[in-house]
């Protein structure tokens, strides 16, 4: 970690292959595709090792959970590792009046936004948090399947597989309380767990299974640079499309984030427009501007999660006279 940085290193992650660009010190460039497995990750150390003595500064988006184990690897290996939202990388490319989109590009891309923009580097989960995101991913997997099979028994009509599917459902259903008492027990039994969940149940429109999706997905929403940075990574700032004086399209929620934060701010959004005053002044002000309601319910969701930020910035519960 004490040699200064000759290489960085852009990598576009998808589900299977790893698209990779290096530029070396002396402004050469050498793009690599390998499999993203732990087999293709190795591969990549290996050639990368080949490439320069220097320190390497490696960069990728945060796409689905198709990063994490090069992240954590590369990290373990000694790589100063950035894990960047993908919102920034299409903005940064925007910037750049890049066009074109290729894998290959795209890792050129982010190669340079490593080089120019240095972003910071990210620090892997402690072993808790971890086991909470799993626990807690585990758990939603497990309610999609309860849902599944009870949709199934609805419309089943033969009594053998209604008497299965019933079984089924008990299981499923038993294994739930399980996982949960198992989540429930871990922020109990961890200070610096339990202490955030407090502070995000303090918000009015928060409970906590929400807190707990929070504390799940962004474990470190304090080291963020700021709440819109926080907002950016769950995906729902606004995106806008302007060019020239003709082309004007209507403003819409950016998608490139955290889905399961999306999903699981939607109904507390909801709540909280009803019953929190600082997203209920909101709500009026922009209600009172003509805009629909799918849109005030984002704009409930932004401001819940950069309240969300705050609280666990400062330390602090919320603050119902908060006028920020």
């Amino acid at each position: 970690m004490n040699k200064t940085v000759s290489a960085y290193v852009g990598v576009d992650v998808s589900k299977k292959t790893l698209d990779v660009t290096l530029l070396n010190e002396k402004g050469g460039k050498r793009r690599k595709r390998v499999a993203n497995t732990t087999d293709g990750i190795q591969a990549l150390h290996n050639w990368l090792e080949k490439q320069t003595d220097g320190q390497i500064h490696i960069c990728m988006e945060s796409t689905s959970v198709y990063w994490e184990e090069l992240a954590e690897t590369f990290y373990e290996m000694g790589y100063i590792v950035s894990v960047v939202n993908p919102v920034r990388i299409k903005g940064y490319a925007m910037s750049q009046l890049r066009r074109s989109k290729t894998d290959q590009l795209d890792g050129d891309v982010i190669a340079d936004f490593c080089k120019s923009q240095e972003p910071p580097t990210w620090t892997p989960p402690t072993a808790e948090q971890k086991k909470l995101r799993a626990l807690v991913r585990h758990m939603e997997a497990l309610k999609k399947s309860r849902t599944q099979q009870s949709n199934r028994l609805e419309t089943c009509r033969d009594e053998e597989v209604e008497a299965s599917l019933e079984m089924l459902l008990k299981t499923i259903d038993a294994e739930i309380e399980q996982v949960k008492k198992r989540i429930n027990d871990l922020i109990d039994q961890n200070p610096d767990l339990k202490e955030k969940k407090e502070l995000l149940e303090s918000i009015k429109g928060f409970g906590e299974k929400t807190a707990i999706h929070i504390l799940a997905e962004m474990f470190d929403i304090e080291d963020y640079e700021n709440a819109k940075a926080v907002a950016a990574d769950a995906g729902i700032t606004t995106s806008h499309h302007e060019s020239g004086t003709s082309v004007r399209r209507k403003p819409k929620i950016s998608r490139m984030g955290k889905a399961t934060i999306r999903s699981a701010l939607h109904y507390p959004a909801i709540t909280a427009i009803q019953h929190n005053p600082v997203v209920r002044k909101l709500a009026k002000r922009l209600e009172a501007r003509g805009k629909k309601k799918s849109v005030i319910r984002v704009a409930a969701m932004r401001k819940l999660m950069h309240l969300a930020y705050g609280v666990i910035k400062n330390k602090k519960p919320f603050d119902p006279a908060y006028t920020g």
